[in-house]
């Protein structure tokens, strides 16, 4: 018997579905790991790490973790300090790494659409996730992006952020929101609900959505396109993929994809 375990931590964590994909992972390897949830936030969260069991494996991180993270660990990847966000945590020999797996899951999450354009795309909100996404947008040949939130300093981080990867920026103010929800593919990483009472504002003809926010769906904004025949990518694609990365750095194996979907969407 392994007392070996893995675990998501943020605040709230009570809903995470992380635990239903690397259990499923687990199962379907026959790995005898567990996956546990803990409620920690910025200030609880680094004494946590370091007086963890010596039995934890790896973490996944949710909000409000993904900065604090960087500074907690021992390494970080390149990337991960590119876009100063981190939701993944493997502790080895004593020592703790951080990494982006975020990056990951949004590229493959928006491959889906094997017609995505983005020639113009834009990024809505300005935390973590959207650091990750202006990254992800970078790998899939972006060059350039709009950028459209309500929180001035985060915005410039994020703008600053685009522009270490030589995407060239257009801030967009809040109260022209209308703007980015016309650009070739829309990333909306703000938390569910946020972006109700602007998705009417869609284009006739919309482009590519990926809604970060899954619960509940579909999201006001990824019905409205959805109606409107544009391409919808939910944001379970990219918390699957982003786990199935995650899944393979802890476990060292190939993770069981086809079985973690099944339990994710079966959900």
């Amino acid at each position: 018997m392994s007392n070996k375990f893995a675990a998501v931590a943020g605040s709230p964590i009570e809903h995470s579905l992380s635990p239903l994909i690397h259990k499923a992972g687990y199962a379907a390897l026959k790995i005898d790991w567990n996956y546990e949830k803990y409620e920690l936030n910025a200030a609880t969260f680094p004494e946590f790490v370091k007086n963890r069991s010596q039995d934890l494996v790896g973490m996944s991180l949710t909000m409000p973790l993904k900065d604090v993270a960087i500074q907690v660990a021992d390494s970080v990847t390149d990337l991960a300090k590119k876009v100063n966000s981190a939701n993944t945590l493997i502790f080895k020999d004593g020592k703790v790494m951080a990494g982006n797996t975020d990056i990951y899951g949004i590229v493959t999450a928006l491959q889906t659409n094997k017609q995505l354009d983005v020639t113009n795309p834009s990024i809505i909100g300005s935390g973590a996730t959207a650091r990750s996404a202006v990254a992800a947008l970078s790998q899939l040949g972006a060059t350039k992006v709009m950028l459209c939130a309500r929180n001035e300093n985060t915005l410039n981080d994020l703008k600053n952020v685009a522009q270490q990867f030589n995407l060239q920026v257009t801030v967009i103010p809040w109260n022209e929101i209308y703007k980015p929800l016309v650009a070739s593919t829309v990333i909306s990483t703000l938390p569910s609900g946020s972006m109700d009472s602007y998705a009417a504002m869609g284009p006739e003809i919309p482009g590519s959505l990926l809604d970060v926010a899954y619960s509940p769906w579909p999201s006001k904004i990824a019905l409205e396109w959805i109606l409107r025949r544009g391409f919808v990518v939910s944001g379970l694609e990219m918390l699957l993929h982003q786990a199935v990365r995650q899944f393979e750095l802890m476990t060292g194996q190939k993770a069981p994809v086809k079985q973690m979907r099944e339990a994710l969407f079966k959900n």
